[in-house]
């Protein structure tokens, strides 16, 4: 596919493959092979879209919209005779569209189609480019630096993630400040939406690049504040106090901000552009400029006009889409008044209703606007001070068992709409089932939830267990409880109607080549897996081309607490690989490799290091690549690791680099660093087997040779569980190494090939690398 690559991003997986693997007879021997596999939802080049959902029983599968532009008629599929249901549409107006599976007339989620958080769930969506329109694209300009950072809310005691965009020039002026823009996504949504389906990053950069707009912090959080002991009504909670008290402060604190509100820009949409009216009418003394996006509040928009004198406005755009019946007249009521005042901005409408792509066009313009006029410093602002509350080991294990890529402090909400006396949304939060939930800990036993209405058959398949029937419970709800559940981290699915989905509620990985739920089981006596009050390290987001598929690569890197201080400090590097069927999210969300990283430094008991991790599927469109490992074999070393050396201060030496992964990600590891003996010192191989000579290599000369040995490793970790299936070919191979009195570091236990184990492997490995 030729499209930009923004088209098919999405958080679960920034360049999908939609591959699976199998295995295939080459050169008389059977080995694994990648197979083109459906994309449940793709965009052709002709400007067509072929829905696809594999229900071998179902009678009919049906595509709708969420409303919009979409709409929200149904699409019926046609059944084809693998088990298969497609069909070309054509005609499907240009914009960001959610959508809905409907199978036998029950809707489902389709794991084979890209994810994003919306609607209070994880759903369906897809791209569809408008000609000539490419502000939001990935291009080729600088990039900036997009950070994960961690904060405490004294408003709930929550753990709370925020995303946070740093101009290209961040990194280089290291003595420049930078004005800061607060942006809010609407109900439904939450701290990951503005980044992944407002693809917020990439106009910045583009803006940049372009001289359009200033160089300037932008800051995504959750908006959802929700107490125990109250019942939000439209607004969630008093995001209001958590900003102002708890955000503010941690990126004052943390990043190099200029002071004074006419430095500070507040922003959002729908219930975001609720939220940024009332919270700058509410704190005028701290904003200078105001975006509102498809929304107008009256009584606070007043309250800002009427302060006007003492608190003016240096920008005030607000936009709405033109589908979103007279919101756009309604905002130029307000918009003229405060043009007469002197604020930049005005009201600007665009092509469509309440969706993404009206949302966009809308951060484009107020992103163009805001800072522009040049202003000094106000220094007689207080110093916001920070301190975090200290949380509960019980709040903070919920956090650590709870979060995913798709949203860091789950909530399980659904909303009631509802309006005010002045026809003002005024909605009201219902409580939802959280997915699954783990109910005796001792006993393994844990009950599952879906919203199935109107199946007629729906099961649990837990992964490496069995499949489990559920029943039918209250207002459309299935359930099924499941005791035995060993300790660690388990992947599951569930089966409707014979189609495959996901429940929307639950945390949601990539794994197996497809979307899918896990669940923890805590396992009690890890602690170094588990969110910890202690220093956190940064994870990073980065770009980079690579020379053996010429496309745009993200890796994510994580830098340890102190890193942006100590600026004369330069550090190691780890680059750690997932297995196959996984990505680039694996060591993050399911590996909790940052929580591993934060205790094990803090606790003095790993080096300090940088470790990055990467999605290792590399499949040229021309040229020859490994029929399981791919050209990423080639793409690690000549790509990444220079790109990495470049980004950051890292030691660029073989002493200090290390490689290692699981799975297929350990088989990579092996062959890149014995292909490339002058870049790696350092290596772990986590359940990929231990390979001393085979058809393709044969590493003798090295694993039976101790003074050879030495002159290439520091250390050779291999691990493997003893319930894998490869545990005793591994093991051969490792005694015939020591053997010959190489000392390659050997890790065993109680293991299967998942997660719980290779969190294991990571912490004994960090604990001796470097």
């Amino acid at each position: 596919m030729k499209n930009n690559q923004a088209l098919t991003m999405y958080p679960l997986f920034f360049d999908p493959i939609y591959k699976k693997a199998e295995m295939k007879k080459i050169d008389g021997k059977d080995c694994i092979c990648y197979q083109e596999d459906f994309w449940g939802t793709k965009v052709e080049e002709d400007g067509s879209v072929t829905f696809t959902m594999e229900a071998p029983k179902a009678e009919t599968v049906e595509v709708s919209g969420f409303g919009g532009t979409l709409g929200t008629e149904k699409i019926a599929l046609e059944k084809q005779a693998n088990g298969l249901f497609s069909k070309n549409v054509k005609g499907i107006l240009p914009g960001f569209h959610y959508h809905r599976w409907f199978v036998d007339g029950v809707q489902v989620t389709n794991p084979h189609a890209p994810f994003a958080y919306g609607c209070f769930g994880a759903n369906n969506f897809f791209e569809m480019p408008r000609e000539g329109q490419d502000f939001w694209y990935l291009k080729d300009v600088p990039h900036g630096d997009v950070q994960i950072h961690s904060y405490v809310s004294t408003q709930n005691d929550h753990i709370k993630k925020c995303y946070v965009y740093l101009p290209p020039s961040y990194r280089e002026n290291i003595d420049q400040k930078y004005p800061v823009m607060y942006i809010q996504h609407g109900v439904g949504e939450d701290e990951t939406s503005w980044l992944w389906n407002g693809k917020l990053n990439f106009i910045m950069d583009n803006l940049i690049a372009e001289g359009k707009c200033k160089g300037m912090i932008v800051v995504m959080c959750s908006g959802y504040a929700f107490r125990d002991d109250e019942e939000a009504v439209f607004f969630p909670g008093d995001f209001g106090r958590e900003l102002t008290e708890d955000v503010i402060p941690y990126m004052e604190h943390t990043f190099r901000v200029k002071k004074g509100r006419m430095h500070r820009a507040m922003a959002g949409l729908s219930l975001g552009s609720a939220q940024a009216t009332q919270i700058v009418s509410r704190f005028q003394n701290l904003f200078g400029h105001l975006g509102v996006f498809s929304g107008v509040r009256d009584e606070e928009t007043e309250r800002i006009l009427a302060q006007f004198a003492e608190y003016p406005m240096q920008t005030v755009l607000m936009t709405a889409g033109k589908g979103e019946k007279d919101l756009d007249k309604k905002q130029k009521i307000y918009t003229d008044q405060f043009e007469k005042l002197g604020a930049a901005g005005g009201q600007r409408s665009y092509e469509g209703y309440h969706e993404w792509h009206v949302w966009r066009e809308s951060f484009r313009d107020f992103a163009s606007l805001v800072f522009q006029k040049e202003e000094p410093e106000d220094e007689s602002e207080p110093v916001f001070p920070y301190e975090e509350r200290k949380l509960s080991k019980e709040q903070l294990d919920r956090q650590t068992f709870a979060e995913h890529m798709l949203m860091s402090d789950p909530i399980h909400k659904g909303l009631i709409h509802a309006f005010d006396e002045k026809g003002r949304p005024c909605g009201r939060y219902r409580e939802e089932h959280p997915g699954a939930e783990v109910t005796d800990g001792k006993t393994g036993t844990a009950r599952f939830y879906l919203r199935a209405d109107g199946a007629h058959d729906v099961e649990l398949n837990l992964w490496g267990m069995k499949s489990y029937p559920m029943e039918e419970g209250e207002d459309g709800w299935w359930t099924a409880e499941v005791t035995g559940i060993e300790k660690g981290f388990h992947y599951y699915n569930y089966i409707v109607n014979s189609a495959n989905t996901v429940d929307c509620n639950a945390p949601v990985g990539y794994g197996g080549f497809q979307a899918v739920n896990y669940l923890e089981m805590p396992e009690e006596d890890f602690e170094e897996y588990r969110i910890r009050q202690v220093p956190h390290g940064t994870v990073h987001y980065e770009y980079y081309k690579s020379n053996s598929t010429g496309r745009t690569k993200l890796c994510y890197v994580y830098t340890p607490a102190g890193y942006e201080e100590h600026l004369e400090k330069r550090y190691p590097v780890l680059y750690l690989q997932h297995g196959g069927g996984e990505n680039e999210v694996g060591w993050i969300w399911q590996g909790k490799l940052a929580n591993i990283a934060d205790n094990l430094i803090a606790k003095g008991q790993m080096k300090e290091m940088i470790v990055v991790m990467n999605t290792g599927y590399a499949f040229p469109e021309n040229g020859e690549y490994h029929h399981s490992m791919s050209a990423f074999l080639q793409e690690l070393p000549e790509s990444c690791v220079p790109y990495i050396d470049s980004r950051y201060r890292t030691i660029a030496d073989k002493d200090y680099r290390a490689l290692a992964g699981l799975s297929m990600g350990g088989m990579q590891t092996q062959r890149i660093v014995f292909t490339y003996p002058e870049l790696f010192g350092w290596a772990g191989i986590f359940s990929g087997g231990l390979v001393i000579r085979d058809d393709e290599v044969d590493y003798t000369e090295v694993l039976l040779n101790p003074e050879t040995f030495r002159k290439q490793f520091h250390m050779l970790f291999v691990a493997c569980g003893k319930q894998e299936w490869s545990y005793e070919s591994t093991v051969k191979n490792e005694k015939e190494v020591l053997a010959a009195g190489v000392p390659i570091e050997v890790f065993e236990g109680y293991g299967y090939h998942d997660w719980t184990f290779w969190r294991h492997c990571l912490n004994a490995f960090l604990r001796k690398l470097f």
